[in-house]
């Protein structure tokens, strides 16, 4: 107890004191290169006073930072460690924050995501009950990159989503620049190519537009560096050659003092994937060369290194050294956990044995492949057919296969098997193709008869609105959008009663359709306000509409209504299911217009 009254009144006195080196060591940080800050942050500890508890504290918290970003693990263990023994670690909010989320992301750079995950939730839970804005911005950027890594594609997109929306509201470029990056990444590997590019460019142009501000913080210019290289990448993938080579020279210009080897090895690496997407091994090959250079002391591309080598050995028509390449790929993809570079690098081997007419590696390799695609495929939402269309192709390697087995048998037996597995395919195939016709015309059915019923529900809602605007101003008593006053005369209990009923009805069919709650047809439909109460998303002036004791005595019928057209027009409802919804619209329709008039005319 003494000793907390004690840091208490220490920390309240020298505040003055403490600002001083902890200002110039952050300032350091933003404006200096990772060792220059480094050198620096380092001499002003050692200038500091042993009494000082709260400047050593976080200036061991900014030494930390420094060198886990350098790749310098132990040695930011070191001073994690001071932190957490410090006094100040339970007096102060803010140093369990940055601890916490320091933590996190140390293991989230040596690819130990659930660890990272545990840490960062907690520095995460911070920041919600401190209700910092700042703090909800990182946090939630950073929850949105580990469940990236762990291939969880929808939870990385929700606290990306929340995390730009605090940045948007602080208006830091550099932080919103640095989320609009995260989503060109997430939806580059999710396969959304035009929207990764629309995110990549954004990001770029938020972070030059962040470059001209006053004292900027430096580390921006590394961003800008990794985003040549993404944008070199996917504008490879999308086959705008001229804006590859745009982007590759931008990337090799900052090849300079500040961009750390870690941050060379990445962009090298990239390069070289863009020129053997090309077929242009040479080059390939000489950036491959200069990664290697810079990868002496880091295991975290080595598998994608080693499955460069083996593709361009590939295209140099060296097979056994690309499977000896592609098979070290593979033993370090597997201690590293990583599906895409095992799918690639099966893949690969599939196609060397193929050619080798060794089929049944290449089949091993490739159900290897198919297995890792599949995980890929999962976690990115892909369709059922991209996996049938795969599987189409693995049979035909069966049949190949069999083909091959078959050559060594008599010709009748061969030309007979042959021939039933010719005449199965076509038989299936013959299935698909008719099945694949009967759901596209139902689908096509389905939606012409959606369309005509939306387009008789907007006929009358628009009919009753202009019969109601004309009786109105016969009256001249209320503007036509004024919705409580139209109401107010003609609202009863019966009229309250049929509101309910229908936007229950209207609920239920959108929970039992899309599998969803309210929250999200709040969100989706954008009629009614969500708010944020305790952490939870709630729906209030929606859920008032739901029970007969809590409507309003004068309703808001359009927002009802109009959610019921939307259910209409967004689900795709059962036949008796959207019969009994538009029965209940058409009640609620007839039953406004009845009181409309009775209310102008009393």
């Amino acid at each position: 107890m003494r000793i907390g009254v004690f840091l208490l009144l220490w920390g309240l006195c020298s505040i003055g004191l403490a600002g001083e080196p902890v200002d110039k060591c952050q300032q350091g940080v933003t404006s200096l290169s990772h060792t220059e800050a480094l050198e620096l942050c380092r001499s002003l500890l050692k200038t500091t006073s042993d009494r000082d508890f709260q400047a050593q504290t976080q200036l061991w918290l900014e030494i930390a930072d420094l060198y886990s970003q350098q790749g310098l693990y132990s040695d930011a263990d070191y001073y994690l460690a001071k932190v957490k023994q410090s006094e100040f670690y339970l007096a102060d909010t803010q140093i369990q924050y940055r601890w916490n989320r320091l933590v996190g992301l140390k293991f989230l750079h040596q690819t130990e995501y659930e660890q990272a995950k545990q840490y960062l939730e907690r520095s995460y839970s911070i920041s919600q009950r401190e209700k910092d804005i700042t703090w909800q911005a990182k946090s939630s950027n950073d929850l949105g990159l580990v469940y990236f890594k762990l291939l969880d594609y929808k939870n990385a997109l929700l606290f990306y989503k929340e995390s730009l929306k605090h940045k948007e509201q602080i208006g830091n470029l550099y932080y919103i620049g640095t989320t609009l990056n995260n989503l060109g990444l997430l939806n580059k590997d999710l396969g959304n190519i035009e929207q990764a590019i629309d995110y990549y460019e954004q990001a770029l142009d938020t972070f030059l537009d962040y470059t001209k501000t006053e004292d900027y913080d430096v580390r921006v210019l590394s961003n800008i560096s990794h985003l040549y290289e993404d944008l070199a990448v996917i504008y490879a993938l999308h086959g705008n050659s001229e804006k590859q080579s745009q982007y590759i020279k931008k990337v090799i210009y900052t090849f300079s003092t500040r961009l750390s080897d870690n941050e060379k090895v990445r962009a090298l690496k990239n390069l070289a994937l863009v020129h053997i997407k090309q077929k242009q091994s040479s080059l390939a090959r000489q950036f491959i060369e200069q990664s290697r250079k810079f990868a002496s002391n880091n295991s975290n591309y080595q598998d994608e290194i080693a499955y460069i080598d083996a593709y361009i050995s590939y295209l140099e028509g060296d097979f056994d050294q690309a499977i000896q390449q592609a098979n070290n790929a593979i033993s370090y993809s597997q201690a590293a956990n990583k599906p895409q570079v095992l799918s690639n690098s099966h893949q690969l081997l599939y196609t060397i044995y193929q050619q080798q007419e060794q089929y049944q590696k290449a089949i091993e390799h490739l159900n290897k492949h198919y297995q890792y695609k599949e995980q890929e495929l999962q976690a990115q939402y892909q369709t059922d057919l991209q996996l049938i269309n795969q599987q189409i192709a693995k049979e035909r390697l069966e049949r190949q296969l069999i083909s091959e087995q078959l050559t060594r048998e008599q010709q009748d037996n061969k030309i007979r098997s042959l021939s039933n597995i010719i005449l199965g395919s076509l038989i299936i195939l013959l299935a698909l193709t008719f099945l694949v016709i009967f759901l596209v015309y139902r689908k096509r059915k389905e939606q012409q008869a959606l369309l005509a019923s939306i387009k008789s529900h907007k006929e009358k809602l628009l009919l009753l609105e202009s019969e109601v605007t004309q009786e109105n101003n016969q009256k001249q008593s209320h503007s036509e959008n004024d919705e409580r006053n139209d109401v107010q005369s003609w609202s009863d209990e019966e009229f309250r009663q049929s509101l309910v009923e229908l936007l229950i009805e209207t609920v239920n069919l959108w929970e039992k359709t899309t599998q969803s709650d309210r929250v999200e047809l709040a969100e989706k439909s954008r009629i009614w306000r969500v708010s944020i109460d305790e952490g939870r998303l709630r729906t209030r002036s929606l859920d008032k509409y739901l029970n007969i004791q809590k409507i309003p005595q004068n309703p808001r019928w359009r927002n009802v209504v109009r959610t019921s057209h939307y259910v209409l027009a967004e689900c795709n409802l059962e036949a008796a299911d959207r019969a009994i919804l538009e029965d209940k619209l058409e009640q609620v329709m007839a039953m406004i217009k009845a009181r409309s008039i009775e209310g102008i005319q009393s």
